[in-house]
């Protein structure tokens, strides 16, 4: 791995398209049956222009980047903020890069990462911040 320092940018991870199986098996295990991510009709009288993702379903994605960036690393606090919704049967772009590499006292260190999501046409649709703990030896 490349040394790791503030600025640096993770490669671009594109994912799968989120579609309307994958959002019927969130709304499932979550509980969260909202009909904007289920029901084009409910979701078009809501405003939107169909169906969305579930918020939490995309955050969930975030981590996965996270961990495939730096399987070492334990993830302490992540945080999001949505701009658009992500249409049902869209896929996303997760980017990410360092803000802030600080040492801890225990040896190890802190990263603050800044995360992009991007829909298919790459329209930033939520932004975030991943704190992270790298120990001594990672």
């Amino acid at each position: 791995m490349t040394a790791l320092a503030a600025g640096h940018r993770f490669a671009d991870t594109p994912l799968a398209i989120l579609g309307p199986d994958d959002v019927a098996a969130y709304a499932e295990a979550s509980g969260d049956h909202n009909p904007i991510h289920l029901d084009e009709q409910a979701a078009r009288a809501a405003g939107l222009p169909g169906t969305i993702v579930h918020g939490m379903l995309i955050m969930g994605r975030l981590e996965g980047a996270i961990r495939s960036w730096l399987p070492q690393a334990r993830l302490a606090r992540l945080s999001t903020r949505f701009v658009k919704p992500l249409a049902v049967g869209d896929g996303i772009v997760i980017g990410g890069r360092i803000v802030r590499l600080r040492p801890q006292e225990d040896g190890g260190s802190e990263l603050l990462l800044r995360l992009t999501v991007a829909n298919g046409a790459g329209t930033m649709i939520c932004v975030g911040e991943a704190a992270l703990h790298l120990d001594a030896e990672a």
